[in-house]
């Protein structure tokens, strides 16, 4: 029997998996990759009786793999917080799944194992840029300011790290981050003192400091748009970048478009952090996906962005 752990490039994905086999140790094949390569189960080709365990991908984008999946006879366990659209009826599934605007991958993965190293769940919810749970969360832990804001940077560099287009973008390949997890142990703190880290961290702050530089393309009432070229620096840090811009305005959703190669556009969507609702609805209404506090879309047409505007600006007006 074969067990694979299929899930997401980012922090919440890469964590919740590591907190999984801390409470729950078993020999796996790993899948992961860039944040946007949601389709990864593609690459599973299991035979009866392997299990198949799936945390923080979309199901309605997974949907037919997982079919093919139990249709070989293997199991499947499912971990994820974005919108599953149709459920799947078969007793070789079982899903643990929560799409509360609030919630991460890493905090379901939490619940399922009691608790257990809790502190890498808060780690998602600062890298899903949940600021005030992770910080109410922390408090109740014990965890003193320094620690804190440490488990803070962790999560927002290793978020960063997963925005690229292709792996070549990254500093470090998500599997290569995963295996610096596995270095860890339980100590999610001993991250600091990789080189991986440092090289996450430094790289980071440049390209944020790049980014803060761009002038917005579309200001709204309650939103900002902004428009960047195709560089690696954009694409690293588009997702950050949005993230910092609601932390900065709760009142404000954005979107960051980033030129592609073919000319057409990747977008980062967030919805305002006081009303956390729509930015997935409007992604999937473009051809993306997401959540209803965040969203994407891979490839929009050129000619479709004054259209994207003008809904972005009817969804968050």
């Amino acid at each position: 029997m074969v067990n694979y752990d299929v899930f997401n490039g980012d922090t919440d994905g890469i964590f919740a998996r590591h907190q999984l086999r801390l409470a729950i140790p078993l020999d796996t094949v790993n899948i992961s990759g860039v944040k946007r390569d949601v389709n990864l189960l593609r690459h599973v080709k299991p035979a009866k009786g392997d299990l198949v365990t799936v945390m923080d991908i979309s199901h309605a984008k997974n949907r037919k793999d997982v079919l093919r999946i139990l249709e070989s006879g293997a199991r499947v366990e499912y971990f994820d917080h974005h919108d599953p659209s149709e459920l799947i009826d078969h007793p070789n599934i079982t899903y643990h799944i929560d799409t509360d605007p609030h919630m991460t991958t890493g905090r379901i993965v939490d619940s399922h194992v009691n608790g257990k190293n809790h502190i890498w769940a808060i780690a998602t919810a600062f890298g899903d840029n949940h600021f005030d749970l992770a910080y109410e969360l922390a408090t109740a832990e014990g965890l003193d300011h320094e620690k804190t804001k440490l488990l803070k940077e962790i999560g927002l560099a290793i978020n960063y790290n997963s925005y690229g287009k292709t792996e070549k973008d990254l500093f470090a390949a998500p599997l290569l981050v995963s295996e610096m997890l596995e270095d860890c142990g339980e100590d999610v703190f001993a991250i600091s003192e990789h080189e991986i880290f440092s090289t996450l961290v430094s790289n980071f702050r440049s390209d944020m400091s790049t980014a803060s530089c761009q002038e917005p393309y579309s200001i709204h009432e309650k939103g900002v748009i902004y428009k960047f070229p195709d560089e690696e620096w954009s694409h690293r840090i588009m997702g950050t970048f949005g993230n910092h811009l609601v932390n900065s305005n709760k009142d404000l959703a954005c979107a960051i478009a980033v030129t592609n190669s073919d000319r057409t556009y990747r977008i980062s969507v967030r919805s305002s952090l006081n009303n956390p609702y729509g930015a997935g609805n409007l992604c999937k209404a473009f051809g993306g996906g997401g959540r209803e506090k965040a969203g994407g879309i891979n490839n929009l047409e050129e000619g479709d962005l004054d259209k994207f505007k003008n809904e972005f600006g009817k969804v968050f007006s």
